[in-house]
């Protein structure tokens, strides 16, 4: 029975806004005239004044309107001789303040804000279908209430914004604490056991400490004295060597140089000594 009145009421809307909708433009613009008090003899700067807009939403207001938001002659003319109703003015002035008007879709606000067209519904409390492509105002809500469902979804968007930044920066942290727990633990998995020394065994003279070595050393007054005596003579024999090196170097043997040259190979003695035989 629920399903059969949506239905119901969704064809009541298809009728409602391709019947009715010049009747209602003609009804909105009346109250806007009513409610504002400008007509379409008054300049556009008059009726921006009467909407008590401020100064800085001319050109935005006037480009809503699909005018020329730099050009300043424009200020000066008339609705009517700009082709503009009341209504539009109206409308435009919404756009202005707020991005949308009371004939914007809901597919419209959700593309404007970027929210879930589905998400907009809900919160705005429709279930029938197709309704995205109605106006607002067919739908019967105002432009105020629609801001307020606005601005709640986007501080709600904000702070789950927060809490998944937050969720997400504890778990980036957490790995990696975990992973250096995990670093530093694998140092003493290959690490090899050393083997047990057995009490009962005796110890090596070459596995004795080097305490116990320096203790026995100290305690042999003989041992001393013959590695005393070995290191005097191998610094004695050392610098014998030395001094014989510095003595064949500076004291060479004087030669002559007539004598050492009876040794090479002399082709005129020899044929002088050929001729006497």
């Amino acid at each position: 029975m629920l399903a059969q009145d949506m239905d119901t009421l969704s064809v009541d809307l298809e009728y409602y806004t391709t019947a009715q909708i010049d009747s209602i433009f003609q009804a909105r613009e009346q109250e806007v005239v009513s409610d504002y008090g400008f007509k379409t003899t008054d300049t556009l700067l008059q009726v921006f004044e009467k909407l008590e807009m401020e100064d800085n939403k001319l050109g935005k207001w006037k480009a809503a309107m699909g005018l020329e938001a730099e050009n300043e002659s424009l200020n000066s003319m008339s609705l009517s001789s700009l082709g503009i109703t009341p209504y539009k003015a109206y409308l435009a002035h919404q756009t202005a303040l707020h991005n949308f008007d009371e004939t914007s879709t809901l597919a419209q606000i959700s593309r404007t804000f970027s929210i879930p067209i589905k998400k907009l519904k809900n919160l705005m409390g429709f279930k029938v279908k197709n309704q995205e492509h109605h106006s607002i105002q067919l739908l019967g809500k105002s432009v105020e209430e629609v801001i307020e469902v606005i601005d709640d979804y986007q501080e709600t968007v904000h702070n789950y914004g927060w809490a998944v930044t937050l969720v997400g920066m504890l778990v980036v942290f957490s790995a990696l604490i975990i992973t250096s727990i995990v670093i530093s633990q694998l140092i003493y998995l290959n690490r090899e056991k050393k083997p047990k020394k057995d009490s009962s065994k005796p110890v090596a003279a070459s596995d004795a400490k080097p305490k116990e070595m320096a203790a026995d050393t100290a305690t042999d007054p003989d041992r001393d004295s013959m590695i005393a005596a070995i290191t005097a003579l191998h610094l004695y024999k050392t610098d014998l060597e030395e001094r014989r090196k510095l003595a064949l170097t500076f004291r060479r043997t004087p030669t002559n140089q007539w004598r050492a040259s009876a040794v090479l190979s002399m082709p005129n003695r020899e044929m002088n000594s050929y001729r006497r035989k």
